[in-house]
């Protein structure tokens, strides 16, 4: 009969808890520590210019929130399941769920003051998780939400004396996790692979990942290589599109710079004649030496000035040949930088795939070593409204805060039940007749 009671309390402990999440947020118990600030609501009076009587006055209240500090502050569920409050003294917390617990405290102010308020409940911490048992650090650990057992014994060391069982299981567990990753690397590098090569080579590699990853996974990571490559593309394309207007603007510099010098050579030679004809003036006395003087400066600026002309064309003939030098070089580091990146992603996929098969057949042998030991069987002390409870779990059912986890060796090797409710041991105070 015991026994019965045993799985009854079980199944209403795992269903009530359930219902209490999704409806109004998680279980509390006996441990948890909380934040609970109050805030009292006021009506202040605050009548309007010219307004004149009574209901007037009674429009112009503004209704206002003032937190409470004497009453606020973080509070801890006590083992008895109540909160210790000042003022308003025990308010039961315990099995009820957060939301329920912030319409009692709302309730509980409104009664003791006789106004409306308002509260707000935060989960500071859980109460911990105790492991005991065949662990090699037994102890009490911080509870996570959704804990599992194997985290919690994973916490306290895994097993105690004996790591070819419990340690070689956390040991295959993290073999299988560099096997995922060694994949996942592969899996990428293939993509990237296929983006970037075409023909035979790209063919290969896209099969290769479809074999790997399976025919939708392999289109998504080929869609998003396929969308970096664009994008690479992209600023390729303006970087070329820039080098190639600085080559333009040069060479268009140069040509104008030249159609000038022509122009100017020929407003020189024009000078020049007259130089000539005032010197043959002058000579037979017709004019007079400060006109010739005048001409010949004027002679000789233009011709300081052509040779300015003359270098400016040389320096934009050097910025033209520099333009298309950066062009090119440009275009052929560009050649450069896919050739190695192909080199690396043929480098990277040999050593994924070194790597994912050392892991698979690691993974596989440690498997099978620590398959044949001892089966361990799991034991969790839960404390509920008819007193405390042994269940019997899995390593990989869920833990509540506040359970005591026991892990001992099974001795006879038999398999675990599924579930929580599949098995319950009564406690002692049920066997008790």
């Amino acid at each position: 009969m015991s026994r019965c009671r045993a799985v009854a309390f079980a199944v209403l402990t795992l269903l009530a808890g359930r219902a209490a999440l999704a409806e109004g947020g998680p279980v509390l118990r006996a441990g948890d520590r909380l934040k609970i600030t109050f805030y009292e609501t006021m009506e202040i009076p605050n009548p309007a210019p010219g307004d004149k009587g009574q209901s007037a006055g009674a429009a112009a209240v503004i209704q206002t929130f003032y937190q409470r500090v004497d009453l606020s502050g973080e509070y801890a569920v006590e083992q008895g399941g109540a909160l210790s409050l000042p003022f308003f003294g025990f308010v039961p917390a315990a099995g009820k769920p957060l939301e329920t617990l912030k319409t009692d405290l709302m309730g509980v102010f409104e009664t003791a003051f006789g106004r409306h308020g308002g509260v707000t409940v935060g989960l500071v911490q859980r109460a911990p998780v105790f492991v005991v048992g065949s662990v090699r650090a037994p102890g009490a650990y911080p509870y996570a939400g959704g804990m599992i057992v194997l985290q919690a014994v994973a916490l306290a060391g895994g097993r105690d004396k004996d790591p070819a069982t419990l340690s070689g299981v956390v040991e295959t567990l993290r073999e299988r996790e560099r096997e995922d990753g060694a994949r996942t690397r592969l899996k990428r590098a293939l993509a990237r692979k296929a983006a970037l090569t075409t023909g035979r080579m790209g063919t290969e590699a896209q099969e290769r990942l479809r074999t790997l990853a399976g025919p939708e996974e392999a289109t998504a990571l080929l869609g998003a290589e396929a969308k970096v490559l664009r994008l690479e593309a992209s600023l390729q394309t303006s970087d070329e599109g820039s080098r190639k207007a600085a080559a333009d603007a040069s060479g268009t510099e140069v040509d104008l710079l030249r159609k000038r010098l022509e122009t100017y050579g020929a407003q020189i030679a024009a000078r020049g004649d007259r130089l000539r004809t005032m010197e043959a003036l002058f000579s037979r006395q017709v004019v007079e030496s400060e006109r010739v003087a005048d001409v010949r400066r004027d002679f000789i600026d233009m011709e300081g000035r052509r040779r300015d002309y003359e270098v400016g064309i040389l320096q934009a003939e050097q910025r033209q040949r520099m333009a298309r030098e950066a062009l090119d070089q440009g275009n052929a580091r560009h050649r450069l930088a896919a050739e190695r990146e192909i080199a690396l992603i043929d480098a990277e996929i040999v050593s994924a795939e070194r790597a994912l098969s050392t892991a698979s057949v690691v993974g596989a042998t440690m498997s099978a070593g620590w398959a044949r030991d001892p089966v361990l069987a799991y034991r969790i002390v839960r404390s509920g409204a008819g007193g405390a409870q042994v269940l019997s779990v899995t390593e990989t059912d869920t833990l509540e805060p506040g359970d005591v986890l026991k892990v001992v060796i099974d001795p006879r090797g038999d398999e675990h039940p599924r579930n929580a409710t599949a098995e319950a041991t009564p406690s002692r105070a049920d066997a008790a007749p």
